[in-house]
């Protein structure tokens, strides 16, 4: 079930991305607060901001790959757990559980909206 809801999570968040609905700004924002959220070090920081871009650009490649639904869902998925492998790598214990919690609480609200949108 974990699996579905990531897979659902990453594939309507790499869509709205994909699709302009968030720009660059926003994504900036919310990179900044991630940021004071887990209390990186100095030295944390460029290697975060590294590893976010390296996931954004991949997210791009793939809405301009033109491959089927089914093969970007599962690049998709891989990008998203390669990101997830290299915070483990760079982050604390305690940073990389409250980035999990912090992914979590999104993906519910990923959720909540989209079952606002069907009742509407």
């Amino acid at each position: 079930m974990k699996k579905l809801i990531l897979g659902l999570f990453l594939l309507f968040g790499a869509q709205i991305f994909a699709q302009g609905r968030i720009s660059e700004d926003v994504l900036k924002k919310m990179q900044e607060e991630e940021i004071a959220a887990l209390a990186l070090s100095e030295e944390q920081i460029p290697d975060y901001k590294e590893i976010n871009k390296n996931f954004m650009e991949g997210l791009k490649n793939l809405r301009n790959s033109g491959d089927d639904r089914s093969k970007r869902f599962e690049q998709m998925r891989k990008l998203s757990e390669k990101r997830d492998e290299d915070l483990k790598e760079l982050l604390t214990e305690d940073q990389f559980n409250k980035y999990t919690k912090m992914q979590e609480e999104r993906r519910e609200q990923m959720r909540g909206r989209m079952r606002d949108r069907r009742q509407n």
